[in-house]
């Protein structure tokens, strides 16, 4: 079999999430099980993505030894949140199909179908082209539709976002990150069970065996600006899933002495006015600036030091997929105390650990138990070094792989082919398909001879 397997999300924006990081882990151990097997594993990636592109060539290259590298071109831009895009966006859907297609692979796996494209140059779409490849994508969640009244608006986003959804249910399997993950896609997709399989996921081995001494743990200190015993929360974003505004008013509930002895740390990147308000939302819990730290983007490096180095790592969140940043900072040694909502208990496995996310009490409460009580901090300690073990990428991989070759088996058996390279639409077939599905959008010459020259640049893809 050849498996393509796509490397956006480690172009993307997701890159900076555990989106990317646990894409990273599940792909490359995905290509080496495939490879092992006697299997032809291509790696795609995206040219409109420079910055990186060749450190993570290097990446999979060393990592995967033995997979073979592919790109494709589109015209830029086409972000989909900016509507003077909306022609390109469609051409960029349309020549990444075309472009894979052309490599007649027997599957194809996207790890990050829903995440991207709205406010970045990444691109994925399922049966524009019309030509029936196989495809699996990795199912992390559905917060947007699920929780729509914050994230969806009526609007273009919403618009934007419902048409992922649709390819998604067009995917000939669905590798859910978490049985929650599973069963929230069956419920809101109205998927059959065995077309959603739960592969679980795990941390990335860089997080292991971490042994932080005393000088390193200084030095991380001083790099930040923070003082020792801090307790660290790594949201992956702020958007209100995150319950960082709560965190701040259950910390804000520590007795003044605790908070003295232990800062908040908050170690995510930044994007522009996120700093400010945030800021805001301290202050009107009646926080200090010095009591808690923004650090904005931090490289994984200085986060394993960080979070082995915590006194307390705390993972508030409302809705996860998986719930990565917990199990990273179990890996590293650090006592975990968490939300207990969505898939996030089957990450932590400890109920004594879990707090009612909603309730600033009770996130309180669980917080300085585990300052004060130190028999409670050992068992969470203990139970740190235990639970990061029941997971795997390795296992995970296994799984996906297994599905995925079933499931190419199946549509063998019930007649599925490949379609020849030959076959596909020409570049005028392909242009004209573009103007149908945008009608109200015609593309000047430029964009024409853009596109020419992106659909010759993709024939001509060389592999490494």
């Amino acid at each position: 079999m050849r498996v393509i397997l796509d490397f956006q999300a480690l172009q993307s924006a997701s890159r900076y999430r555990g989106v990317g990081r646990g894409s990273r882990s599940l792909m490359l151990s995905m290509a080496n099980n495939l490879l092992a097997q006697g299997h032809e594993v291509v790696c795609l990636l995206n040219t409109a993505f420079q910055d990186h592109l060749e450190p993570l060539c290097t990446d999979i290259l060393t990592n995967a030894p033995g997979v073979r590298l592919a790109s494709f071109t589109t015209p830029l831009p086409c972000a989909a949140h900016d509507e003077r895009n909306a022609w390109r966006q469609m051409a960029a859907r349309l020549l990444r199909e075309h472009a894979i297609a052309s490599l007649e692979p027997d599957f194809v796996h996207v790890p990050a179908l829903l995440p991207d494209g709205w406010g970045d140059d990444a691109v994925a779409s399922v049966g524009e082209l019309g030509v029936h490849v196989p495809i699996s994508l990795t199912q992390h969640d559905l917060i947007p539709l699920v929780m729509s009244d914050t994230y969806m608006p009526p609007g273009a986003f919403h618009d934007y976002y419902m048409e992922k959804i649709n390819y998604t249910k067009k995917a000939d399997l669905l590798l859910a990150i978490s049985d929650f993950s599973r069963k929230e896609a069956m419920h809101w997709l109205g998927l059959a069970e065995e077309r959603v399989v739960h592969i679980s996921s795990a941390a990335d081995p860089l997080f292991d065996n971490v042994r932080i001494f005393s000088e390193v743990k200084h030095a991380i200190c001083e790099t930040y600006g923070i003082k020792p015993d801090f307790l660290m929360y790594a949201p992956g974003g702020f958007d209100p899933r995150k319950n960082v505004e709560r965190l701040f008013a259950a910390y804000a509930c520590l007795p003044n002495n605790l908070r003295a002895r232990h800062q908040l740390i908050v170690v995510s990147k930044l994007y522009p006015g996120q700093r400010d308000a945030l800021d805001a939302a301290m202050k009107a819990t009646g926080l200090r600036e010095d009591e808690v730290i923004l650090t904005d983007y931090v490289p994984d490096t200085d986060l394993i030091h960080l979070y082995a180095s915590c006194f307390l790592y705390i993972f508030p969140s409302l809705h996860e997929g998986f719930g990565l940043p917990a199990l990273e900072a179990m890996l590293c040694g650090a006592p975990v105390l968490a939300s207990d909502a969505s898939c996030i208990p089957e990450v932590i496995g400890m109920q004594d650990a879990l707090f009612d996310p909603f309730s600033i009490e009770h996130i309180a409460e669980k917080m300085h138990q585990a300052l004060t009580d130190d028999v409670f901090r050992q068992r969470l300690l203990a139970h740190a070094r235990r639970q990061p073990k029941r997971f795997s990428w390795e296992a995970s991989a296994g799984v996906a792989v297994t599905a995925l070759l079933q499931k190419h088996a199946d549509l063998v058996a019930a007649g599925w082919k490949k379609t020849a390279t030959e076959s596909l639409p020409s570049c005028d077939v392909l242009l004209a398909m573009t103007q149908e599905r945008v009608p109200m959008m015609r593309p000047d010459s430029l964009d024409v001879a853009v596109f020419r020259a992106c659909y010759d640049r993709n024939s001509r893809m060389v592999h490494s």
